[in-house]
């Protein structure tokens, strides 16, 4: 297959494209009020110096009465999956909870963010935030948010098209391990990537373990997820978009691809790694040089940072 095809922007060619629509005990507490705050203080102070959180008036109920709505967001958990959601603003933030029982900087920084977006911060027992939170690390900080803003066919057209020759897009084929999948997320902010295309089937979906694994990096990035990641790999070829995928057997060594975007890296799934007809959509497979006698291969997100600090940091200068 040729390198590149037609610059003029993506093109339809046929395929079926539809946008996602998935989209205990309390501890003792002391409260005063000021103004229409309500200060929430432990009534056994920890050690070291305690500065007073203030919550918004209406935060300041029992865990019983708190009336959290079922199954209407989604649960964000961590100072940095909610601090990135609202820094963002690219989903619906409703209600953030502070555990009534912990202090700190981070809470402050949390509240103080979210105030500024306009959301309601309200203070919570720790039984309604183990409750939220399902067993899950929250480090005294949960969020309701809405569901993950993924991009539509006519956003991704318009990113790859207004990026032009700068763009650079990751496309994961059927990477199923939410750990995986959030570590590759995050090494693509990490590097400027434009946006990260996921099929619909077989994949890994943005879920909290994701956005927890990526330390709330997914809130930063631009996904697309489409039907058929086939379909959407000929609109980048077509696009001018060289397609270059990540196989062990790959017939150039990363240090001698020189690659450089317009790029699509293509990532296969753990276990089998590029499917058949995703190895042939691909104008070069490039491979990591290993040393003999070591481990057979890297983690799928491991190698997604290497490749993309060489695009990043080693391209060749434009022709």
């Amino acid at each position: 297959m040729g390198r590149r095809g037609s610059s003029s922007g993506i093109k339809s060619s046929g395929g079926s494209w539809e946008r996602d629509a998935t989209g205990g005990g309390t501890g003792g507490v002391r409260r005063h009020r000021h103004g229409d705050r309500v200060h929430a203080t432990p009534s056994t102070p920890p050690s070291g110096p305690q500065v007073p959180l203030e919550f918004d008036a209406a935060g300041d109920r029992p865990a019983d009465e708190t009336g959290v709505p079922a199954g209407q967001g989604r649960i964000l958990l961590g100072p940095h999956a909610v601090g990135e959601a609202l820094r963002a603003g690219r989903r619906a933030v409703q209600v953030v909870y502070l555990s009534a029982v912990e202090k700190g900087e981070r809470f402050r920084d949390v509240a103080r963010l979210a105030r500024s977006r306009g959301v309601a911060v309200r203070q919570a027992e720790p039984a309604l935030i183990e409750t939220l939170a399902a067993g899950r690390t929250h480090q005294g900080i949960v969020a309701l948010a809405g569901a993950y803003p993924y991009l539509g066919l006519a956003e991704f057209e318009q990113v790859v098209a207004e990026r032009g020759a700068d763009v650079l897009v990751v496309a994961l084929d059927q990477i199923q391990d939410p750990q995986n999948l959030g570590a590759v997320l995050r090494s693509c902010v990490a590097f400027g990537v434009d946006v990260v295309v996921l099929p619909e089937p077989r994949s890994a979906s943005v879920t909290e373990a994701v956005v927890r694994a990526s330390a709330g990096a997914t809130e930063l990035c631009r996904i697309a997820r489409v039907p058929n990641l086939a379909e959407a790999l000929r609109r980048l070829a077509a696009a001018g978009v060289e397609v270059v995928g990540l196989d062990p057997e790959g017939e150039v060594s990363l240090t001698e691809a020189g690659l450089r975007p317009p790029l699509c890296l293509v990532l296969g799934s753990e276990g089998p790694g590029l499917r058949r007809l995703t190895r042939e959509l691909c104008h070069r497979r490039l491979r990591i040089r290993i040393a003999a006698g070591g481990v057979a291969s890297l983690n799928v997100s491991v190698s997604a940072g290497i490749v993309l600090h060489a695009v990043r940091h080693f391209a060749p200068p434009p022709a």
